[in-house]
């Protein structure tokens, strides 16, 4: 009985470890939308401090983009659009707080000269900053255009009600 009861143990034990372990890898390998944000942000402050982009500004030069390719970056935008439009299908979500949106607009100002529709995100992101969204919709359409989007275009704004149960059901 003894032996039979220090078997279970050690099997428990070994399946603790192993999903433990399972578990680290997946969250290793699974970085969210979120994270990849904020990681960007820092490459992004980084480049900002050592004040490369006042430099490259100055050259004929491609400049190399920081953070996130300009495709990513439009990704994520677009992503961001999803709490405040009402769409048919909506792929992927980010929630659009004041620290998102300031993780983008460094981003964004570490790749000045690198996204060519640069002037449109600074646009979108400095009215979001200000707390003002009446451009989510053309942005999302936007964005979902030059994508090729066949299914979710943005057909409205979500009310406020809306709103709250969507940040609820996702974040």
């Amino acid at each position: 009985m003894r032996k039979v009861l220090r078997i279970i143990i050690i099997l428990l034990v070994v399946l603790g470890v192993l999903a433990g372990a399972g578990y680290w890898v997946y969250q290793s390998f699974t970085a969210t939308d979120e994270q990849e944000i904020s990681k960007a942000a820092e490459e992004a402050a980084e480049v900002l401090d050592e004040d490369a982009v006042a430099q490259s500004r100055q050259s004929d030069l491609p400049v190399d983009t920081v953070g996130l390719t300009e495709g990513q970056f439009q990704v994520k935008l677009h992503q961001m659009t999803h709490q405040k439009i009402v769409a048919t299908e909506k792929r992927g979500k980010i929630q659009m707080t004041p620290a998102r949106i300031e993780e983008m607009l460094k981003i964004l100002r570490a790749n000045e000269g690198a996204y060519d529709e640069y002037s449109f995100y600074e646009d979108a992101l400095t009215e979001w900053e200000q707390g003002k969204f009446s451009n989510a919709v053309d942005v999302h359409n936007t964005i979902w255009e030059w994508h090729n989007g066949t299914v979710g275009r943005a057909t409205g704004f979500m009310t406020k009600e809306q709103e709250a149960e969507y940040v609820e059901d996702n974040f």
